[in-house]
């Protein structure tokens, strides 16, 4: 009863839940061109994500594997289906995500890559959404499920139907099903072992927690100013955070006019819907074009985003000391994977289909 009623004064009021604001770039969020200054290693079309085991690196896109060799990308292997998560180990094997639809486990053996594992059901239903994965220091992985009603690619229909069906899996390969560490998230987008605690991102609540144990449900970092998803260990301890998109008022409000938003979801094509997106000012129908986007017919790079570049690093405590950034006027937006091998730092800029390589400390990279 206490919290219906404090919903509702929420609504009236505008504060809490209810509250459009988002918080200030300010501090170690303050922005920089990081990102648009990194080096571009390749174009990478259909780019989805990143896998290291600190010393080689892999790259998903489209249905194929791909290794960093240090000059270029050469192939490793293909699936037959779009793949949508990717994840390395220490012994070589690589983890994929199909399709959002099934988790497998490759082996190299004689020059040739086979299935070795493979998971396409847990408590007797199917995957749908799989979007992110990681091995922990025990050999087993842990599976970020966005949605258990929509594929990954639809991450912005289940962000305006507010969907929280999100969930956290722990398999051990050759096992038949998995671990559910957490459910009923809002749009889980990857997971990390962090010393002995696991992290996990929750896209649409702007936080990423800790999952299992005395400490579930408590945020490591809380009201971030992106979307998080995947994450990579950071040297040091603590983590690197991609955030594929930065919230704003706008969509804020949107998402808390139910009544607008419903008829939208209903009227409007999906690629101009007032939402965030992973690349933008390719149409003049898309929308936020007027206002204090363009000035003068200038792109500000402080304008609202509706799409923008973000990578954040988080200490064990959960502070962020450290922030890259493709503002509003740059070309590497849409981040949705980091990957630390050695000194440097792996970049995929999905929104642009580049991978990019740059020092965190602002170094020059070999």
């Amino acid at each position: 009863m206490l919290s219906l009623f404090r919903q509702w004064t929420d609504q009236v009021l505008g504060r809490g839940h209810a509250a459009i604001t988002v918080p200030v770039m300010d501090g170690a969020m303050k922005p920089n061109r990081a990102l648009d200054e990194a080096q571009v290693l390749a174009e990478v079309p259909g780019l989805c994500d990143l896998a290291t085991d600190g010393r080689r690196v892999l790259v998903a896109a489209g249905s194929a594997v791909l290794e960093w060799d240090g000059r270029q990308l050469r192939p490793l292997f293909d699936v037959e289906a779009p793949l949508s998560a990717i994840a390395l180990n220490g012994a070589g094997e690589v983890a994929v995500a199909l399709a959002g639809r099934e988790v497998r486990v490759m082996r190299e053996q004689g020059g040739a890559w086979s299935a070795a594992a493979r998971l396409e059901r847990v408590a007797g239903a199917p995957l749908v959404g799989v979007n992110a994965l990681s091995w922990d220091s025990r050999g087993r992985l842990l599976v970020t499920e966005g949605s258990r009603q929509r594929p990954p690619q639809e991450w912005c229909h289940d962000l305006m139907t507010l969907g929280r069906t999100g969930r956290l899996l722990r398999w051990t390969p050759g096992e038949a099903d998995a671990e559910r560490l957490a459910e009923g998230l809002s749009h889980a987008f990857g997971a990390l072992e962090v010393g002995d605690q696991t992290w996990v991102s929750e896209s649409w609540a702007h936080r990423v927690r800790r999952a299992g144990g005395p400490a579930r449900a408590e945020a490591v970092s809380g009201e971030l100013v992106g979307y998080p998803s995947r994450m990579a260990a950071a040297d040091g301890g603590g983590a690197w955070v991609s955030c594929f998109v930065c919230r704003s008022q706008l969509v804020e409000f949107v998402l808390r006019e139910h009544g607008y938003r419903r008829r939208m979801l209903a009227e409007v094509d999906p690629r101009y819907w007032i939402a965030p997106a992973l690349s933008s000012g390719k149409s003049f129908l898309e929308p936020l074009q007027g206002a204090g986007v363009k000035q003068m017919g200038v792109l500000k790079p402080w304008a609202p985003p509706r799409s923008y570049g973000l990578v954040l690093r988080l200490e064990p405590d959960g502070r962020i000391t450290r922030s890259l950034h493709s503002q509003v006027d740059g070309h590497h937006h849409g981040v949705t994977a980091v990957a630390q091998a050695g000194p440097a730092l792996y970049v995929a800029s999905q929104g642009a289909g580049r991978l990019l390589r740059l020092d965190p400390e602002g170094k020059e990279v070999a």
